[in-house]
C-alpha cells in the first residue's frame, strides 16, 4: 500500500537491515536526503528486514542515526492513519519484501527505490548508494525549486 503511494509525495523507500555493512555504511546519506527535502512533498520510508526479535535493536540504530519524522512527514504520516515512517519486515526474509515492493530488484540488500506520487518506481538502485547520485536523481524527478 505504501509503494502504490497515492499522496502527493514522492517516496524513496529503503530495505535495509543492522547486520548489513553496506546499509549501515549509507544509512548517513538517507537521512542526509530526508533532512534536504523535508520541506517539499517527499518521504523517506526505511524498512528493516533483521528478525523482529532484533527490534530494540533497530529502534536504537534509528535513534542514533535520527532517522525520525521531520514535522511536515509527521504530519502526512498521521493524516494517513500511521505513525512511523521506519518499518520491521515481519514476513519470511527480504526475497519476499523485495518481490513485493519493487518486481525488479535484483536481489541483495540494500535497495533503495524512489517512487512518485502514482506508484510508479522512478528510480532503483540495488548496493551502496552515492548520497549525490541519489540527490540528483530526487531533483530531476522533482524539479529544482521548491513550491509550497
Amino acid at each position: 500500500a505504501l509503494r502504490k503511494n497515492g499522496t502527493k509525495k514522492f517516496r524513496l523507500f529503503n530495505v535495509w537491515a543492522t547486520w548489513c555493512l553496506s546499509c549501515v555504511e549509507e544509512f548517513p546519506e538517507l537521512v542526509q536526503t530526508a533532512r534536504k527535502f523535508a520541506l517539499r512533498d517527499f518521504e523517506f520510508i526505511s524498512v528493516s528486514v533483521d528478525e523482529p526479535e532484533d527490534a530494540s535493536k533497530v529502534k536504537s540504530f534509528l535513534e542514533k542515526r535520527g532517522a525520525g519524522l521531520g514535522a511536515k512527514v509527521k504530519v502526512s504520516v498521521e493524516n494517513e492513519g500511521r505513525r512511523t515512517n521506519s518499518y520491521l519486515f515481519k514476513g519470511h526474509g527480504p526475497e519476499e519484501l523485495l518481490k513485493a515492493l519493487d518486481l525488479e530488484a535484483p536481489g541483495p540488500i540494500p535497495h533503495t527505490l524512489l517512487v512518485n506520487p502514482s506508484g510508479e518506481v522512478i528510480w532503483r538502485h540495488t548496493g551502496s548508494l552515492d548520497g549525490e547520485v541519489l540527490r540528483a536523481k530526487i531533483l530531476e524527478a522533482m524539479g529544482p525549486y521548491y513550491q509550497p
